[in-house]
């Protein structure tokens, strides 16, 4: 077996078809990195009849002279439970890598550590891989821990909805919350549309402060995964028009309603009944409030957006059947509008009916107690009948022992001197 270095076509070919495949593995994310600051290598096993066996994306950057600090994005294509091959791979590799001066790789696979529910408890029956973990560090790779935050380069937390056709059959799992927030959006006149590059300074207006990321970065990422209709920009855009004409119609149609209920109180002498009655003209009361309420709220929008107002964004990112929710934003004056919501689940909705597999919408948190600060975007992401998925974590595949560990003393004083 010998490590070979790869075209950017046989890592593809090979990447697509591996049961590890993610976005981050791929020619075409190399390729966005290597225009913000990072060298793309990208590497192959070879058996001993050339197949070729195992492959990674290595990114680098030199930091101290010729030394190198490698990166392999969501970690090797490999078969992890094969552990002859993952044996020979890594001192191949090792060897291959030092030569080249590489000091260390970072990897953060997308294995499974403990299998769990969407409430984030453990599946008693589900998979566990804490041998994996045992077994990669018996191989000199250096654990960084079981994090419960967001202190990785790459989520540890994820939630990922499963999608299926029908796509109802997906709506009807979110939780009860959630679909009343997708129809509360869709009758408030929230509509969803496909942006275009020329969009990109508007997408980037929702999303600059979420980031430390220029907008040449997504004007590179638009370009190079739009080739491959890998890339996809949405937006949400409030319709005051609509909004006034659902208004007046649900106020209406609620005052028929209640004009009813008056004279069903009025003619029933049944106390039972009589108290039915009164009690659902009571709810009914309250409905004609708030419609009343919305319908003042959409005129003076439509007063001042009389055409309308883009009030959300999202980019996605598609990769084999599966869609990956890369960054999204709001304007917080219209948080009401839930616009995130529907926008969402129009996402959801039309990959569903494309027979993609999964929907994946990032990073969450491993902490569920409600005290957690980021116990919201958790209960949001989970209203998409999304499973917690927690990974095994960062890795370190040390290359170079004496450089990485002098690095490690070069950091444990600057963490000193910046207490001092």
């Amino acid at each position: 077996m010998q490590i070979i270095e790869l075209s950017k076509e046989q890592f593809d070919n090979f990447a697509i078809n591996h049961v590890n495949h993610n976005f981050y593995q791929t020619s075409q994310y190399g390729t966005l990195m290597s225009r913000h600051g990072f060298l793309d290598l990208y590497i192959g096993l070879l058996d001993d009849n050339h197949n070729i066996v195992a492959t990674s994306l290595i990114l680098s950057q030199k930091k101290f002279g010729r030394l190198k600090y490698g990166y392999a994005p969501r970690g090797f294509l490999i078969d992890y439970s094969d552990t002859n091959l993952l044996t020979t791979f890594t001192k191949l590799l090792r060897e291959y890598l030092f030569r080249l001066g590489f000091v260390c790789v970072k990897i953060d696979p997308p294995i499974l550590h403990i299998e769990r529910d969407n409430k984030g408890n453990p599946i008693p029956t589900g998979i566990n891989n804490e041998g994996l973990v045992m077994f990669l560090k018996k191989l000199n790779y250096e654990h960084k821990g079981f994090n419960l935050y967001f202190e990785n380069l790459k989520p540890r937390w994820n939630a990922v909805t499963k999608l299926e056709f029908p796509s109802e059959k997906v709506f009807k799992g979110f939780s009860k919350q959630m679909r009343n927030k997708i129809r509360k959006s869709y009758k408030r006149g929230v509509t969803i549309y496909k942006g275009t590059k020329d969009d990109l300074k508007l997408f980037y207006s929702f999303v600059s402060k979420k980031h430390t990321r220029k907008l040449n970065y997504y004007l590179d990422c638009y370009e190079i995964f739009s080739k491959n209709d890998m890339f996809e920009l949405f937006f949400a855009k409030m319709n005051p028009s609509v909004y006034v004409r659902t208004s007046k119609m649900l106020y209406e149609k609620e005052l028929e309603r209640n004009n009813e209920l008056v004279e069903l109180v009025k003619q029933n002498t049944n106390t039972a009944l009589k108290n039915k009655y009164i009690s659902k003209k009571m709810h009914s009361d309250k409905m004609l409030t708030i419609y009343k309420k919305d319908v003042a709220t959409a005129t003076n929008l439509f007063r001042t957006y009389p055409k309308g107002v883009v009030i959300a964004t999202s980019a996605i990112i598609k990769y084999n059947k599966e869609i990956f929710f890369l960054i999204d934003g709001y304007d917080p004056k219209f948080k009401s509008f839930c616009a995130n919501h529907l926008m969402k689940w129009a996402i959801i909705n039309e990959y569903s009916r494309k027979d993609y597999l999964y929907a994946h919408h990032n990073a969450i948190t491993g902490n569920f107690n409600k005290g957690n600060p980021y116990y919201g975007l958790y209960e949001f992401k989970r209203g998409f009948n999304s499973k917690v998925v927690e990974y095994i974590g960062e890795f370190d595949m040390i290359v170079n022992k004496q450089a990485y560990y002098a690095k490690e003393q070069i950091k444990m004083f600057k963490r000193f001197f910046n207490l001092k």
